[in-house]
């Protein structure tokens, strides 16, 4: 990514004006085609095209750009950004005009629907739905990880509010599943073990009392639930990550093979994008 000055980046859509009638600006663009096929659905029968998305290198810089960016323009525009943790610790940047924050922790987050994942699995195995339906669990599936997961994440949030130098996201899902009867499924032990390693670096800079308090309000604001689990917990890096693994259920019935990247297009096509309507109503 280039670096450019703040009140340029604004400016980088007349680059693109001929794709676009709608300038979105985004953070990252190894996403494009897949974020694109979901922002096109969104923006569907206004009459907007979006052929080229604007990455600005990561949320910090996008939310900068757009505060260069508050006067009035003949050019439609909008901002998009992540939710990320500061959803957990409800420091998301709120008051910009043509800013628009994810209501979750990450755009992949509302790929993971039900419907859509049989459809998907459907195609590939020829099985009833219903059965396809039973086998999935999805609803029961979401609720046995909810527990750990949110917990997880409220334990991430906490540090980077208070050890910001402590991983957290990016130790990955990987390294807390274990293989159940070929299938991977996250571990609640091993879960259990990080979210405690965590406790411990968050209590080498604060007293137990206040991490005691602190975990209390997160866990009263955000307990376990399906709801939850969707909205604060990374599906990029963990969600869909175990919803791939989650369709190991159904090798033995067809050997399919979906990558990720597959996986993510396809969702991106189906999935019900209502809940992401709002962006239609921030571009001015």
């Amino acid at each position: 990514m280039l670096e450019f000055k703040k009140h340029i980046l604004p400016n980088l859509g007349v680059f693109f004006r001929y794709k676009n009638t709608v300038d979105v600006f985004v953070e990252d663009s190894y996403d494009e085609e897949f974020y694109k096929v979901i922002i096109n659905r969104v923006f569907e029968k206004t009459g907007h095209k979006i052929n080229k998305l604007i990455s600005l290198g990561g949320k910090s810089n996008v939310i900068a750009a757009c505060k260069e960016d508050q006067d009035k323009r003949d050019t439609k525009r909008i901002y998009i950004v992540d939710g990320d943790l500061d959803i957990l610790n409800d420091t998301n940047e709120n008051n910009l005009d043509y800013l628009f924050v994810l209501e979750k922790y990450c755009i992949e987050n509302y790929l993971i629907q039900e419907d859509p994942l049989i459809e998907i699995i459907h195609d590939n195995v020829l099985i009833d739905r219903d059965k396809i339906k039973k086998i999935l669990s999805f609803e029961n599936w979401l609720k046995g990880i909810s527990s750990e997961l949110v917990e997880l994440f409220i334990h991430y949030a906490l540090c980077k509010k208070i050890v910001p130098t402590q991983r957290t996201i990016s130790l990955g899902v990987g390294s807390i599943c274990c293989q159940k009867n070929k299938i991977t499924i996250l571990d609640s032990k091993k879960c259990s073990e990080r979210i405690e390693t965590l406790k411990e670096k968050l209590l080498d800079v604060v007293s137990e009392e206040e991490y005691n308090d602190q975990i209390y309000n997160l866990r009263q604001k955000w307990p376990p639930s399906v709801n939850h689990v969707l909205t604060v917990v990374s599906a990029k890096d963990y969600l869909l990550p175990l919803t791939e693994f989650r369709l190991q259920k159904f090798k033995s019935i067809k050997k399919f093979t979906l990558s990720r990247d597959s996986l993510r297009i396809r969702l991106a096509k189906q999935i019900d994008v209502k809940e992401l309507e709002e962006i239609k109503t921030r571009i001015k």
